[in-house]
């Protein structure tokens, strides 16, 4: 999958060089998504971007789903402000279908079938990879747009404190603080940080029947540890963890007897919980054979607060929460026709809380092969895997990849797979009322991708441009299964069709660059939406930005950029087009403390990602770091 050296990691790669410490030693990227198992760029088929350490910390994101919203391939919905429920389209995919992953292990909840990007901090966070493009055939369910692997912070050799406070718009704080270290064997890295803002509105309609005149904050504390020891240099065994607590006021309303909308004042709120945790074991059994045993643990809980009732105030609790328990043990055999990789899974999914499903619980068992070879100028890689889950029994699913090296500067490649989505727990179990229930007939969302790529890297400058396409068939969308009486059934279809161009320049002191994507998502259903473009994507979105360091300072400006969307099936709502142009500035005081400034939205653009919620106007945050 295509590396690209991000607007955030070449900016933030030249100020790391002019910034580190004295002992700082530069490693080359590896990107590990692409195939499970370690590969450098150049060996990548396909699609992925890593944003790295240094890109986190010098970007002028607030949140992870901001970062995620200038990536190539990646458009972003928000109901609302910091905390506020946030959907991930990965080239026009449904945000169900994005498979996110802390440290190898899926997370999310079972029941909605999305995970909540909003509540994970950047600060617990040492990458990402994207990997764009069907990825059954090495992950299982959920992996029809892509991926998205969060990896938690690591030590390094020494002892390294920080502590970082933060002041911004919105009263907004934030409060960081670390330690990281270790020996050639024991690597260790514990990390806390509390972030807090009054927020905006959720609702900025005045017509809306829930808006209501006051801010909606949100609190989030969060920590990370992570440990790692070398029994030799054959054997390695490793744990690590990422917690977040958050509490998140929100708009709202309940209909009293007369059907009319009250109870706006109320405080609408929730209280989550997000982590993911695991075990591993990396082990040289010999020469040509290497294994990766891994045991982990996610949860996603959620409790909501809401009025008893139109006329009574008082709180009425409602709980839901996702536990998934996942174990893998993966197996890389290298031959003198390439790797081989042989890999077997379970995972556990339960759900619990005020709902009564009528299953709870299920289990997928599957087993995964997959072949990674280079022949001369020519890479090849193969992927299968066969998923058996106890509700909707065994699906198949392949991808294959071949890139092909012109000659010093140009690559040209392409890939093709098959992907699917198992059906979430309220789709299939969904108590009965006098008006819906869920459907325990559905069957899997399918889908079937092609792409094609070319880049090329020489000198100062890396580009690339990747065109795909991906029919998506079964599409659980809600429809009546009996005159008043609704389900989800399997009616959906969908095209999708987009290419993605990315450039980056970087002379000395100085670095520049672009994105930009053309994306056509079609519903192709039957019934009246036919032929309209899916909500909430829009064709054009891009970003441009520019750079430069001045001594002990770095500097950037971007631009980013998205054309209109609508926010209904029908095409009837339009959400206009916007561009928001963000600053950011850091200054290295000294070999300890360095200073970080940045204004997002400069000229107080006002837009909407979601019709009536709120979006963000001018803000800025200033941040005093100290890290040895």
């Amino acid at each position: 999958m295509l590396f690209r050296n991000t607007p955030f990691f070449v900016l933030t790669s030249l100020a790391a060089s002019l910034c580190a410490q004295a002992e700082t030693i530069l490693l080359p990227p590896v990107i590990t998504t692409a195939a499970r198992q370690p590969q450098s760029p150049r060996e990548v088929i396909g699609d992925v971007t890593l944003i790295d350490q240094a890109s986190i910390q010098e970007s002028a994101a607030i949140s992870l789903p901001d970062l995620l919203a200038r990536q190539p391939g990646l458009q972003i919905s928000s109901n609302g402000g910091a905390g506020k429920p946030s959907s991930v389209f990965l080239r026009g995919n449904n945000s169900q279908h994005t498979l996110v992953l802390i440290d190898g292990i899926r997370v999310g909840s079972a029941t909605l079938g999305a995970a909540a990007f909003q509540h994970f901090p950047l600060s617990q966070i040492d990458r990402i990879e994207i990997l764009r493009g069907p990825a059954a055939s090495l992950y299982g369910s959920d992996a029809i747009g892509g991926v998205i692997q969060i990896f938690s912070k690591t030590g390094k050799k020494g002892f390294h404190p920080s502590v970082e406070i933060g002041y911004g718009s919105h009263n907004s704080i934030e409060a960081k603080a670390g330690i990281s270290g270790g020996d050639e064997d024991t690597r260790y890295a514990l990390n806390l940080a509390h972030s807090k803002t009054d927020g905006i509105s959720a609702i900025k309609n005045s017509k809306n029947p829930g808006f209501y005149p006051d801010d909606d904050g949100y609190e989030n504390n969060s920590l990370s540890f992570s440990l790692t020891h070398k029994i030799n240099k054959d054997n390695e065994l490793g744990a690590s963890l990422i917690s977040a607590w958050g509490k998140n006021q929100l708009d709202g309303y309940v209909f009293d007897d007369n059907y009319a909308a009250v109870a706006q004042s109320y405080d609408y709120r929730d209280e989550t919980r997000n982590s993911s945790a695991n075990i591993w074991s990396k082990n040289r059994l010999t020469s040509h054979w290497s294994s990766l045993i891994k045991l982990g643990h996610s949860s996603d809980k959620n409790t909501s607060f809401t009025p008893q009732s139109a006329t009574d105030y008082s709180d009425k609790t409602s709980r839901i929460q996702t536990e998934q328990t996942q174990l893998s043990w993966l197996n890389d055999i290298k031959t003198d026709l390439g790797t081989f990789q042989l890999g077997a899974e379970t995972l556990e999914q339960k759900v619990s809380g005020d709902v009564a499903y009528a299953v709870d619980q299920r289990r997928i068992n599957s087993l995964q092969a997959g072949y990674l070879a280079h022949f001369g100028d020519v890479s090849l890689q193969i992927n299968a895997r066969s998923d058996d889950n106890s509700q909707l029994g065994r699906h198949n699913t392949g991808s294959a990849g071949l890139a092909w090296q012109l000659n010093d500067d140009w690559q040209l490649g392409g890939t093709a797979g098959t992907a699917f989505k198992a059906p979430t727990f309220n789709d299939l179990y969904w108590p009965e009322d006098p008006y819906s229930s869920g459907n325990a007939n559905l069957r899997p969302e399918e889908s079937n991708n092609k792409e094609l790529f070319i880049r090329y890297s020489a000198g100062t400058i890396n580009a690339s441009l990747t065109a795909y396409t991906n029919k998506v068939s079964n599409l659980i969308q809600w429809a009546e299964s009996r005159p008043y009486f609704s389900q989800p059934m399997n009616v959906g279809e969908a095209q999708l069709r987009g290419i993605t161009l990315t450039s980056d320049w970087q002379q000395g002191d100085y670095l520049a660059g672009f994105s930009y994507d053309f994306l056509d998502a079609s519903d192709k259903s039957t019934g009246a939406n036919h032929g309209n473009r899916l909500a909430r994507r829009a064709k054009h979105s891009g970003l441009i930005y520019a750079g430069m360091t001045l001594d002990t300072w770095t500097l950037r400006a971007e631009i980013q950029a998205q054309g209109h969307r609508f926010d209904d099936p029908a095409n009837k709502k339009e959400l206009a087009g916007y561009a928001l142009t963000n600053l950011s500035a850091s200054w290295k005081i000294n070999k300890d403390w360095s200073l970080q400034a940045r204004v997002n939205n400069l000229f107080d653009q006002e837009y909407e990602q979601v019709k009536d919620y709120g979006t963000l106007g001018r803000n800025a945050m200033l941040n005093l770091r100290w890290q040895q």
